[in-house]
């Protein structure tokens, strides 16, 4: 089938330092017909003071390179031009300006902050599983209301990555309000639901109740992205998403370009 990783990193996302050629000719080399280079913008980050010092994105350089790269690379895998905007209320103006100057393939839209903490550290934690599950859902929810142009909402489970909890995999039982809120917010805005290959003690995330519900409401947008920041975990859980996906009845997987959701057959 038509190979798609619509979610990755390199050098230009500053939690990577792999170069962008690098993460290109390992995904044909692992057969991919599409990626899409959506690095970290983190506009949320430069609103809080304790993530002041992470770097930002330098945008004329991503742009420029990754232009390049898309023109260089045609005929031999399609390559997306986009970003991960990290979603915070007060930086959807920063976001929506942003995306006024640069031409995108592709927008995600993720959630790494709830309650002003990344939701990745263990200090996030301390409050007990059902209040910090539930704060990141809470902003999952506002997020798909956001007021900026995008495309895919992703990772919907990020926050059990590191959370030390046992069976610490968000499922949509402990929140199903909330889910069905979020899932019938997706479908009504046309966007499309990511399912992404870096789950939390199960090959993917979300897990299979939500993307059952997904199913369920009506909605078939859906996108995979392993969230790779170097090469190793490019593609990762791929055959893993496609046969869940197929189990779970869906036909089709999608990728972007020029913000248009593409179908390809999950064979």
């Amino acid at each position: 089938m038509y190979i798609a990783d619509g979610h990755t990193h390199c050098d230009h996302s500053h939690d990577s330092f792999v170069p962008a050629r690098e993460m290109i000719e390992n995904a044909i080399r692992l057969g991919a017909s599409y990626m899409a280079m959506t690095d970290h913008c983190d506009r949320d980050y430069a609103l809080i003071p304790a993530f002041f010092d992470v770097p930002q994105i330098d945008l004329k350089r991503h742009f420029a390179e990754s232009r390049a790269l898309k023109a260089e690379y045609a005929g031999k895998i399609d390559l997306a031009v986009g970003l991960e905007c990290g979603y915070y209320a007060p930086a959807d103006k920063l976001y929506a300006e942003i995306l006024s100057k640069y031409e995108t393939d592709v927008v995600i839209n993720s959630v790494h902050v709830a309650g002003e903490e990344d939701c990745y550290y263990d200090s996030y934690f301390t409050r007990g599983r059902r209040e910090a599950y539930g704060i990141y859902v809470r902003a999952v929810l506002d997020s798909v209301k956001a007021d900026f142009p995008y495309d895919v909402i992703g990772h919907i489970g990020y926050v059990a990555r590191k959370a030390p909890f046992e069976n610490r995999a968000l499922r949509y039982e402990e929140f199903p309000d909330m889910f069905d809120e979020i899932l019938r917010g997706i479908i009504e805005r046309g966007k499309a639901l990511e399912v992404n290959g870096r789950g939390t003690g199960i090959p993917y995330i979300p897990e299979d109740g939500i993307l059952r519900r997904y199913k369920e409401l009506g909605g078939e947008l859906i996108t995979y992205g392993s969230d790779a920041h170097y090469p190793q975990l490019q593609l990762i859980h791929f055959n893993e998403v496609k046969e869940g996906l197929k189990a779970l009845g869906f036909k089709y997987l999608f990728h972007y370009l020029s913000h248009e959701p593409i179908a390809e057959a999950i064979d």
